[in-house]
C-alpha cells in the first residue's frame, strides 16, 4: 500500500492553529463589555500598596455608560479597597476584587472618594458598569442594594436615617432578587425591612454567607474617605 504523505499546511491555517493555541499575554484585558449597559476601554491594572490592604491603578480606567452616554474615568494612581461597599455584605457577595464586579468596584469607589457627580447617579453607573462586565443580575442588584442604602452619600447630612436594616436582611434580599428577577432599581429603593421580612420571616439560609449573618446586628452606613489618589506606584 502506497504510503499517504500529509499535505502541508498552509502559512495562513499555520498562523490561525498558532493564535489558537497561544495563551493571553501577561496584562492583557479578558474582560467582556455588554453594550446595552456600556463598556470599560480597558481592564483593572494595579500595583499592591505597602499596607498590602490598598491597590493603586497603573493606568485609567475608563467607563463609558450607555444611560446618559456618560464617561467615568479612575485615574492612574487611584487608590481602593473596594471599601465604599459595606463588608458585612461581602459574606454573601465575595470580595471587592475576587469576581467580575472588581471593575465597577474600583470606578464607584473613586467616584465615592472624590465626590464630583450626584451620589445617586454614582451608584446607578456602579449597577451598569456591574452589568457590563456581565455579573449576574441578582448580585448586581444585591450591591446596588448595599451601596444605596448604605454606602457613602454627599453632600453629608447632619444624621442619616435609622434604616431597621438588620444583617439578616443582605440574606433575604439576595433570596428575592433571585427569586423575582425583574425587580427594577427603583423597586429596590423602595425597599423597607419590613418588606424584606414578609419575603422570608427567617434568615434563608440556602444563601451562600447566610449562616454568618446575625439578625440582632443592624448594618452601618460606611464613607469613603481620602486620599483618592497616589503616586507611590508611578
Amino acid at each position: 500500500m502506497a504510503k499517504r504523505t500529509r499535505r502541508p499546511s498552509s502559512g495562513r491555517q499555520s498562523e490561525a492553529r498558532r493564535k489558537r493555541k497561544q495563551p493571553p499575554s501577561p496584562g492583557t484585558c479578558a474582560g467582556t463589555n455588554a453594550p446595552q449597559y456600556g463598556r470599560y476601554d480597558d481592564c483593572v491594572h494595579v500595583c499592591w500598596l505597602g499596607d498590602g490592604r490598598y491597590v493603586a491603578l497603573l493606568k485609567p480606567l475608563v467607563f463609558h455608560q450607555a444611560h446618559g452616554n456618560r464617561s467615568w474615568t479612575a485615574p492612574a494612581g487611584t487608590v481602593t479597597d473596594g471599601a465604599s461597599i459595606p463588608q458585612i455584605f461581602w459574606s454573601v457577595i465575595g470580595g471587592p476584587f475576587e469576581d467580575k464586579y472588581r471593575d465597577a468596584a474600583v470606578s464607584h469607589d473613586y467616584e465615592c472618594c472624590v465626590q464630583q457627580n450626584a451620589w445617586r447617579d454614582v451608584h446607578r453607573m456602579f449597577y451598569d458598569a456591574m452589568m457590563t462586565r456581565s455579573v449576574e443580575p441578582w448580585r448586581a442588584k444585591l450591591m446596588y442594594f448595599a451601596v444605596f442604602f448604605f454606602g457613602p452619600r454627599w453632600p453629608k447630612p447632619e444624621r442619616r436615617p435609622k434604616l431597621g436594616f438588620t444583617e439578616g436582611d443582605i440574606a433575604r434580599a439576595a433570596d428575592l432578587f433571585r427569586r423575582r428577577s425583574p425587580i427594577q432599581l427603583d423597586e429596590i429603593e423602595q425597599l423597607t425591612p419590613g418588606t424584606l421580612r414578609a419575603h422570608s420571616r427567617e434568615i434563608p439560609l440556602r444563601v451562600e454567607g447566610a449562616p454568618l449573618l446575625d439578625d440582632r446586628k443592624t448594618i452601618r452606613a460606611v464613607d469613603r474617605k481620602p486620599p483618592c489618589t497616589t503616586s507611590e506606584c508611578a
